[in-house]
């Protein structure tokens, strides 16, 4: 079993909530909202398992999550996942974090290496986005994944739609990365803008 714990900001939770219905094998309406694009990326996988003569994937119901955490505020970033030195965020607005995109990706990596550490899990996830691309990344004992969405909004402007596009594209990119990595098809990364593999 394979324990997975998350620290959202701009995904909302949704990330540990579709997870989980993908997890425990739920369907319809209890089921993952994304399972359309979880089902191609398997099926990628599997196409990729058969070429090499491996002729299997990972059972997504090996899965189990931990924990899910909805992050916005600098202040839970200090006390729930008991980052002491969190980065310096550009802004704070009604006390949410704001960060460009480098204070993105460096503040999703501290999320899901506390997220890991408190809830003792097999993988953190950690995702966080103020203006720019956001951060993303998924951590385990021997790497960080890093990247970011496809879609730029700014937080301050508080543009719903372009907010909604930008959340909309790190929750199925995350997935995407996360089902590859449990495949062990880092080869697929490629496809993907600004993926980034950094070994502990």
């Amino acid at each position: 079993m394979i324990t997975i714990a998350t620290a959202e900001c701009f995904t909302h939770g949704i990330l540990a909530r579709e997870i989980h219905a993908l997890a425990q094998g739920y369907e319809d309406n209890f089921g993952s909202n994304y399972s359309y694009l979880v089902n191609k990326v398997q099926k990628d996988c599997l196409k990729d398992a058969i070429r090499e003569d491996k002729c299997s994937i990972f059972d997504l119901t090996d899965l189990s999550v931990t924990c899910g955490l909805f992050i916005p505020t600098l202040d839970a970033v200090k006390s729930i996942l008991q980052i002491e030195n969190p980065v310096e965020p550009l802004e704070l607005v009604k006390g949410i974090k704001v960060y460009d995109d480098d204070g993105d990706i460096e503040m999703s990596i501290l999320m899901a290496e506390a997220a890991k550490k408190i809830s003792n899990s097999s993988i953190g996830i950690g995702t966080t986005a103020g203006i720019g691309y956001g951060g993303i990344a998924i951590v385990d004992d021997d790497m960080i994944i890093s990247t970011s969405s496809d879609v730029s909004a700014n937080l301050i402007d508080a543009d719903s739609n372009n907010l909604y596009m930008r959340q909309k594209s790190g929750i199925e990119k995350t997935l995407k990365i996360l089902i590859y990595y449990l495949n062990g098809n880092f080869d697929r990364f490629n496809a993907l803008q600004n993926v980034n593999i950094i070994y502990k």
